[in-house]
């Protein structure tokens, strides 16, 4: 259990307090050196607790303990019903802290295992043949900033806090909860460091990134930096009045709470639940397929997946200029033969889509997106892999069995991780313990970074570098219990388990 707490907690602040309780508990006790000798070092962890690892809210209870501690060794003559109530309580204040230490841990992920440290630079983009309709200001055209992750063959000396300048405070507002809650995520440092020389390899693979509806790219990291580690490019994408906050030229920009609104705006829940039982429930697969098509066509995504597949367009026409660029960063970095596509919820059904229309993708992962739109409609000529969290698809509706089946025209793997949620193909697993709070699943945080980006780079690797002849084969299910695929090959017409 001790043992557990020091992999959940920081080490100069697990042992503040266990040198506070000890303190707390002295003073029931008559030794008098063993309580000045608890609390001196609970003066010597607090100092460099707050000096080495910085403060966090989780920590507020333990420090208003300590003060208490404070007040006891230095007024031996209180009452001792004060002296009671004063040590009970400063005991429950650090059982409390440590609780809430335990469940909103600061966050560590994976070091990476690829033989290349992580850069990033950030650019911003602007698409002059798109007038942005997010936003009242006239003659304003579709503005995106781009991620840019890459390999480098540099040490990191100065690593990147992650979700620091407000942005995972904006991130918990936009999901209704105390913004105050998030404050500790730049306590968190990532294997990442801006500005790193890229490394002097050219023609690199490259992976456009396409987050979640009110997410961004950065809450992707334990991914990312994987992915990057082992030899490709990552271009993060964040799209403008639809991820939760993002930044041009130094303007914050939030999300469009009218856009969100209007995505469901008069729409007829009662025929789309009715619709969704026949998709469920139907006698047979003509009638549950019909019902599936009718809901899709009916409701009103079009808009937004047509602006996110558009935006991914754009980027790597962009990436194509800076590829040619003599005077910027990638020049000649890219290899625009290789692309892949990786996107997770809205995203993930944005990348799909682009796929179908974007002669230049070579293979397309989605991550848990319900597959709306107008791909049911066209065809998708590539390699595609979709990533299922775990839920009772007799009951849940989702269209993504019926549209893959009807358009995917390539090998196409579904993939079904068992004790996982929506959220659990991202990063926020490791934030808390409290699954309802992020629609996470039971599993590991780290346990499902290694599925996942296992799953990804044998995908890519397969797809995009050409390295591996069988992703099927090569995937070494035997160590991963916890992952279901099937595989639909080009030329069969049903999925196969494996």
């Amino acid at each position: 259990m001790k043992l557990k707490l020091i992999r959940l907690m920081r080490t100069i602040e697990f042992l503040f307090l266990i040198s506070s309780a000890g303190f707390f508990i002295t003073l029931f006790t008559q030794h008098s050196k063993l309580k000045k000798w608890t609390f001196y070092f609970s003066v010597l962890f607090l100092i460099l607790h707050i000096c080495i690892e910085n403060s966090r809210w989780q920590m507020y209870l333990a420090y208003i303990s300590f003060v208490i501690g404070m007040l006891l060794f230095y007024q031996s003559t209180l009452k001792k019903w004060i002296k009671t109530v004063l040590v009970t309580f400063g005991i429950l204040a650090l059982v409390l802290s440590t609780v809430l230490g335990v469940i909103m841990p600061v966050m560590k992920f994976p070091e990476p295992t690829g033989p290349f440290s992580v850069g990033l630079q950030s650019v911003y983009i602007e698409d002059q043949t798109r007038q942005e309709v997010l936003t009242k200001e006239i003659g304003d055209y579709r503005k995106l900033k781009l991620h840019i992750w890459y390999p480098s063959d540099h040490k990191i000396t100065e690593p990147k806090r992650y979700m620091d300048q407000g942005y995972a405070e904006a991130f918990v507002k936009s999901k209704n909860m105390p913004s105050f809650i998030a404050t500790h995520f730049n306590l968190t440092k990532t294997h990442i460091q801006k500005l790193l020389p890229i490394t002097n390899n050219t023609q690199l693979p490259l992976i456009v990134l396409s987050h979640g509806l009110l997410w961004n790219s950065e809450m992707y990291t334990s991914i990312i930096e994987e992915v990057v580690s082992q030899g490709y490019i990552v271009v993060g994408i964040d799209h403008t009045y639809e991820s939760f906050l993002t930044e041009y030229q130094g303007k914050k920009i939030a999300w469009s709470q009218d856009n969100i609104d209007s995505m469901n705006k008069g729409l007829d829940f009662d025929y789309v639940n009715k619709k969704m039982e026949v998709a469920l429930n139907g006698k047979d697969s003509l009638l549950r397929n019909k019902a599936t098509y009718e809901i899709i066509q009916h409701l009103p995504y079009f808009k937004s997946l047509d602006r996110w597949s558009n935006d991914i367009s754009f980027v790597i026409d962009q990436l194509e200029i800076m590829n040619s660029d003599h005077n910027g960063f990638l020049f000649q970095k890219l290899d625009v033969d290789k692309i892949g596509l990786l996107g997770h919820s809205w995203g993930g059904a944005s990348v799909v889509q682009n796929a179908s229309v974007n002669k230049r993708i070579k293979g397309v992962i989605n991550m848990d997106g319900a597959q709306f739109g107008r791909l049911i409609d066209t065809r998708l000529d590539v390699p595609l892999m979709v990533m299922h969290a775990d839920r009772d698809y007799k009951s849940f509706f989702t269209p993504n069995f019926y549209v893959y089946e009807r358009v995917a025209k390539n090998d196409f793997f579904l993939v079904t991780i068992a004790t996982t949620g929506h959220a659990n193909f991202g990063d926020l697993s490791y934030w808390t313990k409290i699954h309802a709070l992020t629609e996470t699943g039971s599993i590991a945080p780290e346990r499902m970074t290694h599925i996942t980006n296992e799953l990804i780079l044998n995908f890519f690797d397969t797809y995009i570098k050409d390295e591996n002849n069988d992703m099927i084969h090569n995937f070494p299910a035997g160590d991963y219990p916890e992952v279901s695929i099937s595989h639909k090959n080009k030329s069969s017409k049903s999925l196969t388990k494996k």
